[in-house]
């Protein structure tokens, strides 16, 4: 990966319309919806902000809290930073790694225990996301999205079936292009 700010530039340079703030703001909000899929134990929400091998690693830690009882409680979540640790524009594509900081009250428990977490503490974590999408994509498609099969545009009203060609449509978050491709934890304390 290249230094951040040349990265980005060369992101921006071939994408005029992308914007690094909204960017982040996007990615706080997959980092929240994944960690929420994790403690209700349901992917089908994230299954389309991730990539198929992220994907496959989440159903398998779900798996392992289902075969135990378990929930994973990220109790008062929240994101305290979010910045940009690396950045990448090449031929296959862009990729953005985002570091977040953030903080909430884990713990696991039994799906047969009521338990609160209010008694512990909160636990600081740190996390890097890689982000990636195809060549080609831009942040235009956020507001003008069309069917990838015969280019006509979306009406979001319409569901997701194109009215032209009749194709299944992509969820709106995917048509944006970003999917995370990696999620690995920082050395703590390191």
């Amino acid at each position: 990966m290249t230094d951040p700010a040349i990265g980005l530039g060369q992101i921006v340079a071939s994408d005029p319309a992308f914007d690094v703030s909204a960017f982040l703001n996007q990615a706080g909000d997959t980092f929240l919806s994944v960690k929420s899929g994790l403690e209700s134990r349901d992917l089908v929400d994230v299954a389309e902000l991730v990539s198929d091998g992220v994907y496959d690693d989440l159903r398998t830690d779900v798996s392992r809290l289902l075969q135990r009882g378990a929930i994973q409680h990220y109790d008062a979540l929240g994101i305290s930073q979010s910045s940009v640790a690396a950045a990448d524009h090449s031929q296959s594509g862009d990729s953005i790694t985002v570091l977040f900081r953030a903080a909430a009250i884990q713990y696991l428990s039994s799906e047969d225990q009521n338990s609160d977490g209010s008694t512990l503490p909160m636990m600081p974590f740190t996390e890097y996301w890689t982000f990636s999408r195809a060549r080609g994509d831009s942040s235009i498609t956020q507001h003008a999205p069309e069917c990838p099969t015969c280019g006509a545009p979306i009406d979001i009203d319409t569901g997701r079936i194109c009215r032209y060609c009749k194709t299944l449509l992509p969820s709106p978050r995917r048509q944006v292009g970003w999917t995370v491709v990696s999620i690995t934890p920082a050395v703590q304390n390191a």
